[in-house]
C-alpha cells in the first residue's frame, strides 16, 4: 500500500467541515428524492449521506485515485471534521482530524476484498501509525456473512454483510459493515461486542444524493 498523501491543511479541513454542515441543514427536495447514486458518481462530483438525529454529513469521492470522505457532526457533539482515505470501500488506510492521523498500513492488498464472496473470508497483518510513526501491529480479518438490503430515503441498495475484526495488543473490535456494490460504498455499519457478537450501536443514513457541483 502506498502512503502517505499530502495532508490537508486545517483551513481545507474547517472548509469542508463548513460546506458538509450546509449539506447537512439541506431539505430534500422532491427534484432529489429520487436521486440513487451509484458508484460512477463518486468519480465524478462525489456522493453524501446524511443522517437526521443526531445530525451527520459524510461526503465520499475519489481524489487523485484513492476513495475519500469528509464527515462533519452536529456541532454540539464537539467533534472536530473527519477525513478518510480507503485501499477499498471495506477498509479504512487513513483517518485525520484535530490535526493528527492514523494509518492502518495493510501487509497485503486489500482489494482482494472485491473476491470476497468467493473467498468466504480475508486476513491481514497490519502496522498502526500514529502521526507517521509505527504504534502496534496485529491483524485484520473480513469474513462475509451474506447478502441483505439496505434503504435510505427512497433509495434501495442490496449489499454484502461483512463483519471486520481487529486484534491489535489490548484492542479488540468488531463491526458488520453493509457495503454496496453498485453504490461503491459501506451503507450501514453495526459495533458488534468482540466477545458476543450482539449490536451496540449503528450509523445508518437517512438520505442518499449525489454532490452538487
Amino acid at each position: 500500500m502506498t502512503l502517505r498523501p499530502r495532508f490537508p491543511s486545517v483551513r481545507a479541513l474547517t472548509g469542508a467541515a463548513l460546506l458538509f454542515a450546509g449539506m447537512i441543514a439541506a431539505p430534500l427536495t422532491p427534484a432529489r428524492a429520487a436521486d440513487c447514486p451509484d458508484a460512477e458518481a463518486l468519480h465524478a462530483a462525489g456522493v453524501t449521506l446524511t443522517r437526521n438525529s443526531p445530525k451527520m454529513a459524510q461526503a465520499y469521492r475519489y481524489e487523485n485515485g484513492t476513495l475519500t470522505s469528509y464527515r462533519v457532526d452536529d456541532p454540539e457533539l464537539g467533534r472536530p471534521p473527519k477525513r478518510e482515505r480507503y485501499d477499498h470501500p471495506l477498509a479504512v488506510s487513513l483517518q485525520e482530524m484535530d490535526g493528527r492521523s492514523f494509518a492502518l498500513i495493510y501487509d497485503d492488498d486489500p482489494t482482494r476484498l472485491d473476491q470476497l464472496p468467493q473467498l468466504g473470508n480475508w486476513r491481514t497483518p497490519v502496522s498502526l501509525k500514529v502521526d507517521g510513526e509505527t504504534k502496534d501491529r496485529g491483524t485484520i480479518s473480513y469474513a462475509y456473512r451474506g447478502t441483505g438490503s439496505v434503504q435510505i430515503g427512497a433509495c434501495r441498495y442490496d449489499v454484502w454483510q461483512v463483519v471486520e475484526r481487529i486484534a491489535m495488543g489490548k484492542l479488540r473490535t468488531a463491526f458488520l459493515k453493509e457495503f454496496s456494490p453498485k453504490a461503491g460504498l459501506v451503507l450501514r455499519v453495526t459495533k458488534l461486542d468482540p466477545e458476543t457478537g450482539k449490536a451496540q450501536s449503528q450509523v445508518a443514513f437517512d438520505r442518499i444524493e449525489t454532490r452538487q457541483k
